[in-house]
């Protein structure tokens, strides 16, 4: 056990301002590995702690006001860094998931919470003239699919300080369907949505089909250059701005609520998601999550992100998750959630609130050729 005392930070500010790493130190996944242990299991010694205090800040480029922030984030950091090594140590499958340093490891869970999961009571006055329950009980997927590597799927964004995980689920799936109708992948805006939608609360949270009924009725969204984020609500100048020539949308599916139903819809396209993230989450690093914390049984959302494809390990079956927290979060902005479970909603509810927009745009999307590209 660590002995933290009144001290700490006074030797923490002397140790830094003698302190110089060079910079090839940072930016290597492995970093931490020579202290903690190649799992991150090992809660280090107290002059350790310090060390890799300084090293995440210096990675994160993180700069407090004041010494009094600095030692708040400090126990924090610490806090955190004891929950992660506890539950690294309990890693009983070497596909299992591990937590590691993330961008917010000097967030509290409340903190992180206010900021970034809200909870989405989602809506159940469903248009039926625009959504459809896909119910897929058998279809003829590959055994595995990776849509990133078909040039569909934009990089990993950042949505910042923002609940608007919504919009960037939408505008992910939106990108994801134009580039295989058209063969152009191009970045669509996600701040138009979080403008214009009427119906979805900004920054506090929203609903994907709700933004895709906006879409739908703007006839497209606008290019991200021409409309980029600022993660905060503005104005809508959707009257301003021309949309991008191939961002339409003709309609969506709310898919069925199953595995399988949910692996039919993946093999012909990235697929928005919401569902369930706990504390963990924000401290995900690499590894197939199982959602330990995650409600039984419960459709609770909290969280959308969108699903680019499926494959195996060992014969432990996985869904390939993309986030919008950045790159230093996760495997590079994505995760591996658990698939083909005994539970109802599967893992953190992912079954449970999936759409997929649909685009004709004057013929069927030819998923197969797209498939067939190497």
């Amino acid at each position: 056990m660590i002995s933290y005392n009144s001290n700490l930070f006074l030797i923490f500010i002397i140790f830094t301002t003698i302190l110089c790493l060079p910079s090839s130190t940072y930016g290597i996944p492995t970093k931490y590995s020579s202290i903690m242990g190649p799992n991150l299991d090992k809660l280090p010694t107290q002059d350790k702690t310090i060390e890799i205090f300084q090293l995440w800040m210096k990675e994160h480029g993180r700069v407090y006001k004041d010494l009094d922030e600095m030692a708040k984030k400090f126990d924090i950091f610490i806090s955190n860094l004891k929950y992660i090594t506890e539950t690294n140590a309990k890693r009983k499958s070497s596909n299992g998931f591990l937590l590691g340093l993330t961008n917010f490891t000097d967030w509290s869970s409340e903190e992180f919470q206010e900021r970034y999961l809200h909870n989405i009571d989602m809506p159940t006055d469903i248009d039926t003239m625009k959504v459809n329950d896909v119910h897929l009980s058998s279809c003829s997927a590959p055994s595995s699919l990776d849509w990133r590597s078909k040039g569909v799927v934009s990089d990993i964004k950042d949505q910042k300080n923002c609940g608007s995980c919504w919009a960037f689920s939408a505008v992910g799936a939106i990108e994801g369907i134009n580039a295989i109708t058209t063969g152009k992948l191009i970045n669509l805006s996600e701040q138009e949505l979080l403008d214009c939608d009427p119906i979805s609360g900004g920054c506090n949270s929203g609903w994907v089909n709700k933004a895709f009924d906006w879409v739908i009725r703007n006839k497209g969204v606008a290019l991200d250059n021409d409309y980029p984020y600022t993660a905060e609500k503005g104005v809508c100048k959707a009257s301003q701005i021309p949309n991008s020539a191939i961002s339409s949308i003709n309609t969506y599916h709310h898919v069925e609520q199953s595995d399988q139903g949910l692996l039919c819809a993946v093999a012909k396209q990235p697929v928005s998601v919401c569902l369930y993230a706990p504390q963990d989450f924000h401290h995900y690093s690499s590894g197939i999550y199982d959602g330990p914390n995650c409600p039984v049984n419960s459709k609770d959302t909290n969280h959308c992100v969108l699903i680019v494809g499926y494959d195996s390990v060992d014969g432990q079956d996985y869904w390939i998750v993309k986030n919008q927290w950045g790159t230093s979060w996760g495997m590079e902005g994505y995760m591996h959630i658990k698939r083909n479970t005994n539970k109802k909603y599967g893992v953190c509810a992912i079954n449970s609130w999936a759409y997929n927009p649909v685009k004709y745009n004057g013929r069927k999307p030819n998923i197969s050729s797209i498939l067939d590209q190497q």
